[in-house]
């Protein structure tokens, strides 16, 4: 069962064909597809954090991002159903309605908001499946290191918005009025995709023959893996994506102790907020700048980034091991020099640069990925590069989802060394890394 020629690789989804436009167009898409996510890691789990819930429930409220582990099994569905175009506002249109059904509820109506995030979930996960095919077809191998800078830098900037805008809007006006300003965003998104034109209505992907009753669904996806898998190097870069960003974590951990130690919500919308995110922005740009200018492999990137990791971990668990669990004295004690201020402008310091090394490494490692995918036989290109950016979803989320339960259990201080261990096992797995560069043949797994 093999897809048409309507799935080659052209430029017949977007109206224009230059570059600007290519680049303007992915920018708009991945900043609306990183909004849910920046909002229920660096948002969420403060204002949560602010009504008294625990670490443990905090981190089960992970498991809400189920859909996008299970892309890999419903990504064909959608590549051979409706067109990429009417996936995409379909998507955007849900996350909009939701929320603002979401507007209507309070942060204490666990049961509603865990729909609405699931909703929210499923939505962008779907969105992501339309927006990184779309990327596969348009991309240029030589336009790999600055679309992907993009794709990154521009994710990284929704997830700013929507993790630092939104909390600055539910400090100044209301629960409802967070989730409005959030429904407007896919809105106003929706009016430029269909107003503009900027990305057009394709013909539906299908088949040469049509589907026999006997070959199902679960057929479709088990051809689909035996393809994938035939892919040198896939099984290196999903181990890899599987493990190093379980360290990461502490990024999360460290604004709720804040929380804890009563720093005002707006200090941390700022410094948590928008200076983490310009911190990782500029960390993703670097590499953008190092892959697509200055010609450095992904792997070499990785490695170096890996190990500049390592320290403000590492330094991370040592402020929180010294500055201990006690509140501060008051908020005005970080305005003046004082013992308080000291560590925790520190910590701000080490938590920027763990964010600046991350953006590093996610760059690099995105671009891998889409380079791996490239030399995957065109049929199953976006599959392949779906699973993989599945996979990276998942070792972000495995360690998330059970460290809340560890931290009530054992402390932050155990935990953080877990987090530390983590970042330097990293570095000798790049060590088994393959060359991308010699992996471009590929498998036979030739059409039926």
């Amino acid at each position: 069962m093999m897809i048409t020629d309507t799935d080659k690789n052209t430029d017949l989804n977007f109206p224009h064909g230059s570059k600007l436009f290519r680049y303007g167009t992915l920018s708009l898409l991945y900043f609306v597809q990183g909004a849910p996510y920046g909002f229920q890691t660096a948002c969420l789990p403060l204002v949560l954090r602010k009504t008294g819930l625990s670490f443990s429930k905090l981190g089960a409220m992970k498991l809400l991002f189920l859909p996008w582990v299970c892309k890999p099994l419903y990504a064909p569905f959608i590549e051979r159903t409706k067109s990429k175009h009417w996936w995409l506002v379909t998507s955007l249109l849900v996350l909009g309605v939701t929320c603002l059904c979401a507007a209507l509820t309070s942060e204490n109506m666990l049961g509603m908001l865990t729909m609405v995030l699931f909703l929210l979930n499923l939505a962008s996960a779907t969105q992501d499946i339309c927006v990184d095919s779309l990327a596969l077809k348009i991309l240029q191998p030589d336009e790999l290191g600055a679309g992907n800078t993009i794709q990154v830098v521009a994710y990284k900037a929704g997830s700013v918005f929507a993790g630092g805008s939104l909390l600055w809007v539910k400090d100044l006006s209301s629960w409802s009025g967070m989730w409005l300003v959030f429904a407007a965003m896919y809105f106003l998104c929706i009016c430029l995709v269909c107003g503009l034109g900027l990305v057009r209505s394709e013909k539906k992907v299908g088949w040469k023959n049509e589907m026999m009753p006997s070959q199902s669904f679960l057929n479709l996806i088990k051809e689909n893996m035996n393809c994938i898998f035939k892919v040198q190097g896939t099984v290196w870069m999903v181990c890899f994506v599987l493990f190093y960003k379980l360290c990461e974590r502490g990024e999360g951990t460290l604004p709720i102790y804040l929380v804890d130690k009563g720093v005002p919500m707006s200090k941390l919308a700022f410094w948590t907020g928008i200076v983490r995110g310009v911190a990782s922005l500029s960390g993703s740009s670097l590499c953008g700048f190092l892959l697509s200018v200055r010609s450095f492999s992904p792997d070499r990137v990785l490695y170096a980034a890996a190990k500049l990791r390592c320290f403000p971990i590492f330094f991370q668990f040592l402020l929180i091991s010294s500055w201990g669990r006690e509140p501060i004295a008051s908020a005005d004690s970080l305005d003046v020099i004082s013992w308080d201020s000291v560590v925790f402008y520190l910590a701000i310091l080490s938590f920027c640069f763990a964010n600046f090394c991350a953006g590093v490494l996610t760059t690099a490692a995105f671009t891998a990925m889409m380079t791996l995918s490239q030399s995957a036989p065109e049929h199953i290109q976006s599959s392949h590069y779906s699973l993989l950016a599945t996979m990276e979803v998942l070792g972000k989320l495995a360690f998330a989802t059970v460290s809340g339960s560890l931290i009530d259990t054992f402390g932050l201080d155990c935990v953080f060394v877990l987090f530390a261990v983590f970042s330097v096992l990293t570095v000798p797995l790049l060590w088994f890394s393959p060359n991308c560069e010699k992996e471009k043949q590929k498998p036979s797994c030739d059409k039926k």
